[in-house]
């Protein structure tokens, strides 16, 4: 008896799953793509070639040179400032959303559920409400204007806090920590050696979502620092790119910075996140829970 072919037959879920994910494609893929091909064409050709056309090396090179060789030093500046403010506010994040999380997750102590309420209220706040109160508070210690000022500002990621609540709570056996209890370690030791030891998931999230909220820091970056060398790349582009005029149909300033100079400096902003994601990949396949507990 022959067998018969069985005829695949899309369920309505993964109709619905495939539609999603084309539509992403769609409206994140596409624009990407276009990015980094427009960068290699030149200022007419945006506007009268194919949007998906491949120019040449040749005007990415020239886009480079012009980008870099006017303010290079202030461009190099902002680089390491982003740099700065970024792992600054990624290393401040996880110390302190990592006890946190695993406190409210693991621990009763009284006030619990009021801590974790202002948590989830700060995690939905927009951030352009808070900028004032930070302004404020920074001035009000004399760090404004100051490096140190946006890395404690960014110190605080409550949806970090959140991240690590959730791991903790739904993602770390209570028999593994109630073991090292038992074998006489410390609520610090078991935290230290047992808890984090098993939350690279965790970590990695927590450290890619607080880098890219850093490294794409505008509004409170451009709030708190008005000396040009303490910029960080989204404000100090953001302002050579605006100065030049390279997104207005005015008539052209002496300054050599044009459509794909500007295409170039959002491609400088971008790299750096999609570099930490697919890093980040390796560490989130990582640290699972399977063989953490024996027998």
């Amino acid at each position: 008896m022959s067998r018969r072919r069985r005829v695949f037959k899309p369920r309505l879920w993964q109709f619905v799953v495939g539609a999603i994910v084309l539509f992403a494609l769609c409206f994140f893929g596409l624009p990407l793509l276009w990015l980094f091909l427009a960068v290699s064409r030149t200022d007419a050709s945006l506007f009268t070639a194919a949007p998906f056309s491949w120019g040449s090396w040749a005007n990415v090179a020239a886009a480079w040179s012009n980008l870099t060789g006017y303010e290079a030093a202030h461009l190099g500046l902002w680089a390491l400032n982003s740099l700065i403010y970024s792992v600054g506010g990624v290393g401040l994040s996880l110390v302190a959303a990592l006890p946190a999380g695993y406190a409210l997750a693991t621990q009763s102590f009284p006030g619990r559920r009021v801590v974790l309420l202002a948590t989830l209220i700060a995690m939905i706040t927009p951030n352009a409400a808070i900028v004032l109160p930070i302004f404020l508070e920074m001035h009000l210690i004399g760090l404004n204007n100051t490096r140190i000022s946006l890395v404690l500002a960014t110190a605080f990621f409550p949806f970090g806090v959140y991240l690590a609540f959730i791991y903790f709570a739904t993602s770390l056996p209570a028999e593994i920590l109630n073991a090292a209890r038992v074998d006489g370690a410390n609520a610090w030791q078991v935290f230290t050696r047992v808890a984090l030891p098993l939350a690279k998931p965790a970590i990695s999230l927590i450290a890619f979502f607080s880098f890219v909220a850093n490294w794409s820091n505008y509004f409170l970056a451009f709030v708190l620092l008005s000396d040009d060398e303490l910029y960080n790349l989204p404000v100090g582009l953001t302002a050579l790119v605006s100065g030049a005029r390279a997104l207005s149909f005015s008539a052209a300033t002496g300054i050599p910075i044009r459509r794909p100079e500007a295409i170039l400096a959002a491609i400088l902003i971008v790299l750096p996140v999609l570099a930490v994601f697919l890093f980040s990949q390796r560490f989130i396949r990582e640290g699972q829970l399977a063989g953490g507990e024996k027998g």
